[in-house]
């Protein structure tokens, strides 16, 4: 999947883009991890409860370029793409799914548009 810098996830009403005033300071402060490949990974447990190697999780990817990303939530092996929105009890995932991307809106991460 190549990154893009418009995202919508299925099911979820609002759209992100990165935003123009982002800065790498504010992703490492906010959890990412930089690889060799110049990217930028953030991954986020959605079932708090449970080991992130057994919970399904968000992840978010941002290119060394700051002007591309990607966004999946993924199976406890991070192989699968789960909608997050048609799970049953998903009450508290998509709760949690939401404030770590309103906190990523708060640091100019990410923009909703």
């Amino acid at each position: 999947m190549a990154f893009e810098q418009v995202i919508n996830i299925p099911g979820d009403d609002k759209t992100y883009r990165v935003s123009p005033k982002i800065k790498r300071y504010a992703l490492t402060d906010t959890g990412f991890v930089s690889k060799p490949n110049g990217t930028f990974v953030m991954e986020r447990s959605l079932e708090p409860m449970k080991p992130i190697n057994q919970a399904i999780k968000l992840k978010i990817v941002v290119n060394a370029e700051l002007n591309g990303m990607k966004i999946k939530t993924l199976n406890p092996a991070g192989t699968v793409t789960i909608n997050l929105f048609n799970l049953s009890d998903n009450a508290e995932m998509v709760q949690l799914y939401h404030y770590y991307l309103q906190e990523l809106v708060d640091r100019d991460v990410l923009e909703v548009i």
